[in-house]
């Protein structure tokens, strides 16, 4: 869903708040002059004064995303348009996987039985790379919390060597306290999304999603995330509640 306009944003809150124009311009140490002029749309804050607003209204990164549509068409800052920025800067990650184990969530046996069969013809030493980088990615992000959604089959398809070990990962995972998983049940089908799909929310409050495909991963613009955002709660509807996704957990490893 595209953010509303800056001036519309600003007045919007400034209202939530019951602050006149002077009074808040008292608490950001500007002129009335200048909040009125970002009140009617006349000219924008700069970004540190943007941020001052969208704190001081109480926001939660609302009034800054409609900030950066207007300043540059985008909602999400330069450094947060790549995946290893959103990483970086997210606080939560909601995930839904319709095949696999997610990525972050993979033990090192079942991350090698993905790469070896997604790439045939890696060499040992590259598969033990990617591996490594895989299985350690989550550790590297001590400030993520992660729930994700994934079928069943993601572990009962897996022999059982590796169906045990990557269980008793996640319920390691669980124990943990930064991961909440979803199985869908057996039996359900999951038709969208059709590839992985992340939902990260950042420390400003901003929401960036991105989607995993076969040649790389696409960060979606704000206008997407309406339609995908639903497709996230849609898949958390099919599975099962989080108690009875850890009793199944139990019950493979």
């Amino acid at each position: 869903m595209t953010e509303p306009p800056f001036p519309e944003s600003f007045a919007r809150f400034l209202e939530l708040r019951g602050l006149s124009q002077k009074q808040l311009a008292a608490r950001v140490a500007s002129s009335v002059a200048s909040v009125s002029r970002w009140r009617n749309g006349h000219s924008l804050p700069k970004l540190p004064m943007a941020e001052t607003l969208d704190t001081v209204l109480d926001a939660d990164g609302k009034l800054l995303a409609s900030w950066r549509v207007a300043a540059s068409g985008v909602t999400v800052p330069e450094w947060a348009r790549t995946l290893s920025g959103i990483e970086e800067a997210a606080r939560t990650l909601h995930i839904v996987s319709p095949v696999l184990v997610p990525g972050y969530l993979q033990c090192a046996a079942y991350a090698t039985q993905v790469f070896r069969s997604g790439w045939p013809l890696a060499s040992d030493e590259e598969v033990a790379r990617l591996t490594k980088l895989r299985t350690e990615r989550l550790g590297k992000l001590p400030r993520l919390r992660v729930t994700a959604v994934f079928p069943v089959t993601a572990l009962t398809s897996f022999d059982e060597e590796v169906r045990k070990e990557q269980a008793e990962h996640l319920l390691n995972l669980i124990d943990g306290g930064r991961v909440a998983v979803h199985l869908i049940p057996a039996g359900s089908i999951l038709l969208e999304p059709a590839s992985t799909l992340l939902a990260f929310r950042l420390h400003s409050g901003e929401l960036a999603i991105s989607s995993d495909h076969a040649d790389g991963n696409v960060i979606h613009g704000d206008a997407s995330h309406g339609r995908l955002q639903a497709l996230v709660t849609e898949a958390l509807a099919m599975t099962l509640p989080a108690r009875h996704s850890l009793a199944e957990l139990k019950d493979l490893a």
